[in-house]
């Protein structure tokens, strides 16, 4: 019987696709998400707000969240690097940088030196806690 590769192909083609994380489907639909909705700039305010939770969507997940490095190769990022990723996916730089601000003046307040500080000696459950009182702050500035 001659060889054709069917087999073969087939095969690779359910290995790579099982191969890909979970992570890279979640940040591929966000992406998505935000071309589908860039057609108007957003006020800086609603702009700041969805950067600070396009950022904790990304390190909601615990496998999704590190410690010690901004990212992963695995795609894990701390706090710094999932705002850095949103701002930058979103198109939103000063919305990135506001929002940065907003989580820092946070991070003082918990009695940290700024956000990697509290990302680096915090729980995850503490950091998302954080992320959240910036989102409530910010949504109260958008109103």
């Amino acid at each position: 019987m001659p060889f054709d590769s069917v087999e073969l192909v087939s095969r690779e083609s359910a290995d790579s696709a099982a191969s890909k994380p979970r992570w890279w489907a979640r940040l591929a639909a966000r992406f998505r998400a935000a071309v589908a909705l860039r057609a108007a700039p957003e006020p800086l305010d609603l702009a700041v707000l969805r950067v600070l939770e396009e950022a904790r969507g990304l390190i909601a997940e615990r496998e999704d969240w590190v410690q010690g490095s901004y990212e992963t190769l695995r795609g894990e990022r701390c706090a710094v690097g999932a705002i850095r990723l949103a701002a930058s996916f979103l198109d939103y730089e000063r919305a990135g940088a506001a929002a940065q601000d907003i989580l820092t003046f946070i991070a003082l307040q918990r009695g940290y030196r700024d956000i990697e500080a509290m990302n680096d000696h915090s729980r995850h459950e503490a950091v998302l806690a954080a992320f959240d009182l910036a989102i409530a702050t910010a949504r109260g500035a958008a109103e």
